[in-house]
């Protein structure tokens, strides 16, 4: 099967963008608690989001592009259509745009390290070494259990504590629990992935946590993740009694229910990614509702 490769929807669909709320997401939640802070720079905010998307574009296409050459990808796989290893754009051009996308972050990057300095600096550094390192090189991350632990950090901690420090010069613990919240939220998406991938992650030698931890230990986690993002809106309520209306994310994940139940009880196969599409949506109410309890 191929396809033109300058064909638009054939690169969207590369891009992933039912995950990209993942890069959405924390952007959001910093640029509300900013607000709340009454220290909300618009401009820093938007140049955050283009390059946590760009990051995110390109770390999605890093990896298409890495498990078709590592042939981690099949004819078994259960997931949406890798464009790589289905011949849909030839590597060598899932490969310069996975850099452009890196490259064109960096540069939006620019103005963020003059303005928030050092620390910037390091998390933009960080940022770019660890998108590629995600699949890419000789130890790929990805392929060793360290998927959930980034998407944690990255598009938790890092991302929603980094905007609000563009925006305030500060970082205080409540910003990083809501920041945590989100980064629970993103290593479930990373966790269902897995799951749903284990037999075939299995027999092409990739070690991710799901593998390492069998099918029933790996139900067992994405559980936990979602239980500690449940909970993560009470604890900031602990910390500011005065937001109680946080709580709301927590209950944004009613109408998500149904599909959730699936992690513990539904076969492991292509209807996972229903489960992943609804984990993807619940990232973002979530984001935008915790936003709106910090706002309220």
């Amino acid at each position: 099967m191929t396809i033109a490769s300058n064909d638009i929807s054939v690169w969207v669909m590369a891009a992933r963008p039912r995950t990209l709320t993942a890069g959405l997401s924390p952007v959001v939640l910093g640029a509300a608690l900013s607000h709340d802070a009454g220290l909300l720079r618009p401009w820093v905010s938007l140049f955050a989001l283009l390059s946590c998307l760009l990051l995110q574009i390109g770390t999605n296409l890093a990896n298409d592009y890495y498990d078709a050459k590592n042939k981690i990808d099949g004819e078994n796989r259960l997931g949406p259509v890798r464009v790589t290893q289905t011949g849909l754009i030839p590597p060598h051009r899932v490969r310069a745009a996975f850099l452009f996308c890196f490259c064109l972050a960096a540069m939006l990057g620019l103005p963020l390290v003059v303005k928030g300095g050092l620390p910037i600096l390091a998390i933009g550094i960080l940022s770019l070494v660890f998108a590629y390192l995600y699949t890419g090189g000789p130890y790929p991350l990805a392929y060793y259990g360290m998927g959930e632990a980034l998407a944690f950090i990255f598009y938790g901690l890092v991302a929603t504590g980094g905007v609000y420090y563009l925006n305030t010069q500060h970082v205080y613990v409540d910003v990083l629990v809501g920041g945590a919240g989100l980064g629970f939220l993103a290593a479930l998406l990373m966790g269902i992935n897995n799951l749903r991938d284990i037999h075939t992650d299995r027999a092409a030698g990739k070690h991710t946590v799901a593998v390492m931890l069998g099918e029933n230990g790996a139900r067992g986690f994405v559980a936990v993740l979602l239980v500690s993002a449940l909970c993560t809106p009470a604890l900031f309520v602990l910390i500011n009694p005065s937001q109680p209306w946080v709580l709301l994310a927590s209950a944004g994940v009613v109408p998500f229910v149904r599909r959730f139940i699936g992690i513990v009880s539904a076969p492991v196969d292509a209807g996972f990614n229903r489960i992943l599409a609804a984990a993807g949506q619940y990232l973002f109410v979530y984001a935008v509702l915790f936003s709106a309890g910090v706002l309220l």
